[in-house]
């Protein structure tokens, strides 16, 4: 049995998860068992952590870890055990050579090397490292790029290989296949992840995890807790530590009214990440709820907490819906795990009618449909302007002003030089992909062209 698969769990409030041949924890007992009537005010999060600590936790501490959540108090570090750690390919090597370190060390005294090996599964992506030295407009530029990828990256990429092969629970996905954060979003997490205990009896519990950059909490749109960190603390988790912490600060957030046509998740997110800083979110955890986030797509979800970092909070989550179960099965998910995953989220209160009586610290209201077209950065992404501002801030010029004429082909003033799309906020959204491509479709039909020195590029996922 491989023993990614087996943890070790308690046995207090196990059930048969009704519906299926599975087990789950029954968190709801374990917390009123304490306080009555105390689960249905939780936050998502904290359902997530006490199921979590419910199911790992010592029991002679379990009481005391639960209370925290059950009175909001925040004396008391308590263990947290992720499911997954996600690495990318810089920091995940580190992690990597330390235990090659290790498994040479031990060689040497004559232990067994084979021994030393990631506890908890762990994925090691190779992300978007791809510089862009022939732009989109050449033949077969792609190929081109990956090529001298290949080469200048010749011995990393050799030793994240062997990484697959030579460690039990590491999962390496090669270079070529996009942005780290799209793809555990689109392919690693299941959102609920079943787990054989010692006895063998399959459990289920929601997907969490770590990762070792700061845009890791894109996931949080699914509804999986999934906050960035360092290397060591990562190194720490993928060898079956805890990771301890605190109860956050809570901050929801009422979405309310709908977008107006035309306005994409770019607009949205630039506008939230102004209205996030202005509010002070700050080491927060968010979450998102209301009218207007339910009917928000999970790529305009996804749009929104990759941004986690640029408002400073530490998680941006959304609860566990329609649209969550639209976008796994628009994913390929398997209809077995999109079935599960609907059934353990009411089940365990995780789902978004379950969530009508939660309690949070402090709750804020934005309005989705004031939301207007917006740019921003590219140093500074909270720092928005509205489209129709760009001539009073003095970034455009009024469609009545002479621009001078470049002379013998160099670049005037102002003039744009790198066209791109390659960040994992805009290649989270299908609809902003699609809709780029055909805005410069469009822009070619009227004969609005490239000039020389423009330099473009297109780089979105592209796992099958």
């Amino acid at each position: 049995m491989d023993n990614a698969l087996v943890q070790p769990m308690n046995e207090q409030f196990k059930k048969p998860l009704p519906g299926t041949d599975l087990y789950y924890f029954d968190t709801r007992e374990a917390i009123e068992s304490i306080e009555a009537g105390a689960y249905d005010k939780l936050p998502f999060c904290s359902k997530v952590l006490c199921e979590n600590l419910v199911r790992r936790c010592p029991p002679e501490d379990l009481t005391a870890a639960l209370e925290q959540h059950i009175y909001g108090k925040q004396d008391l570090d308590f263990p947290w055990y992720p499911a997954r750690v996600v690495c990318h390919d810089i920091l995940g090597q580190t992690a990597f050579v330390d235990l090659a370190g290790l498994r040479d060390a031990i060689a040497e005294q004559g232990g067994d090397p084979s021994k030393v090996n990631p506890i908890v599964p762990t994925q090691l992506i190779v992300d978007h490292s791809l510089a862009v030295e022939h732009a989109g407009f050449e033949e077969n530029a792609f190929e081109k790029n990956r090529a001298i990828e290949e080469r200048r990256n010749d011995d990393r990429f050799h030793f994240i290989n062997w990484c697959q092969y030579a460690f039990d629970n590491v999962n390496v996905v090669p270079p070529g296949n996009g942005i780290m954060h799209q793809i555990n979003l689109e392919k690693m997490s299941p959102v609920v992840q079943v787990v054989k205990n010692k006895a063998g009896e399959e459990v289920a519990f929601a997907d969490t995890l770590v990762g070792t950059d700061s845009h890791t909490p894109m996931v949080d749109a699914l509804g999986v807790i999934s906050i960035g960190v360092g290397g060591l603390e990562a190194e720490s988790v993928m060898l079956g530590n805890p990771s301890y912490m605190r109860l956050p600060d809570y901050v929801g957030v009422k979405l309310t009214g709908k977008l107006q046509k035309g306005i994409t998740g770019t607009d949205l997110v630039l506008a939230m990440t102004e209205f996030l800083r202005d509010a002070g979110v700050v080491s927060t955890y968010i979450e998102f709820f209301g009218e207007g986030a339910r009917q928000l797509s999970v790529g305009d979800r996804a749009s929104i907490s990759n941004m986690t970092p640029e408002y400073g909070a530490t998680a941006a989550m959304f609860y566990i819906d329609e649209q969550t179960i639209d976008y796994l099965r628009l994913t390929g998910r398997s209809e077995a795990q999109i079935k599960l995953v609907e059934q353990y989220a009411k089940q365990t209160g995780l789902w978004a009618d379950g969530m009508e009586n939660a309690v949070y610290d402090r709750v804020l209201e934005f309005d989705l449909s004031a939301v207007v077209r917006n740019m921003a950065g590219p140093s500074r992404p909270h720092a928005r302007v509205s489209t129709t501002d760009l001539v009073a801030k003095g970034i455009a010029h009024a469609p009545e002003d002479k621009l001078p004429e470049p002379k013998d082909g160099l670049m005037p003033d102002g003039a744009v030089i790198i066209a791109a799309i390659t960040s994992c906020t805009n290649t989270s959204n299908p609809r902003n992909m699609v809709a780029a491509g055909l805005v410069a479709r469009n822009a070619n039909k009227k004969g609005l062209l490239r000039k020389p020195w423009v330099k473009s590029s297109l780089a979105p996922t592209i796992l099958g």
